[in-house]
């Protein structure tokens, strides 16, 4: 009596199904972490915030996290942009409402919100890379924790230029944050194209 072996193409299905699932246990990983740092973020701006900036603050913080999480259930990398506007416009509040000095916590909400983006997007493309090498994703989160320690240096060296010339008035003090997320964004970019050469 011959013995029935498992054709190749059962074998094939087999090791795509664990393929798939392992693709969803990272995505799922780095998109609780990205969640997780929102929500922190969120929650030290509201302990960060004056009592005329903490209620609109919350709600924003709270916005942002819903919307993040919304945007990775779905699946839309545009939806992730909204969740780090939102997060964003929390922190402007403190600005607005609060009128603090130079604010170094600048340098920290670009660092963290350049970590919630980019865990986010590498959630989304955890789903699909289904044969990513093993190793892959941890590296490229480190390479991410490296970035956000870069950004943070970054950051807070360009607040440190401006206090030194600083003439005082909310202009400067907007500059100097403006400065600071935005040489946070110069590095997201620079990120995202290497990761595209790579690609």
């Amino acid at each position: 009596m011959k013995r029935l072996r498992p054709n190749r193409s059962h074998r094939t299905d087999l090791r795509d199904s664990a393929a798939q699932r392992s693709a969803r246990r990272r995505s799922l990983a780095l998109g609780a972490g990205s969640v997780a740092a929102a929500a922190a973020l969120a929650g030290w701006l509201v302990l960060e915030a004056g009592p005329d900036a903490v209620r609109p603050v919350a709600a924003l913080g709270a916005f942002a996290a819903a919307a993040l999480i919304a945007a990775l259930a779905i699946g839309r990398p545009p939806a992730i942009v909204g969740a780090l506007v939102l997060l964003g416009a929390a922190y402007a509040a403190i600005l607005v409402l609060d009128g603090p000095p130079l604010d170094s916590r600048s340098a920290v909400v670009g660092a963290a919100m350049l970590a919630v983006g980019e865990l986010a997007y590498l959630s989304l493309e955890a789903r699909t890379a289904v044969t990513e090498e093993a190793g892959a994703v941890a590296r490229r989160v480190a390479t991410l924790a490296l970035l956000v320690l870069v950004a943070l240096v970054l950051g807070a060296a360009v607040l440190a230029a401006v206090d030194l010339l600083r003439t005082g008035g909310l202009a400067i003090e907007v500059v100097g944050a403006a400065a600071a997320i935005g040489a946070v964004g110069l590095l997201v970019l620079a990120a995202r194209e290497a990761r595209q050469d790579n690609g």
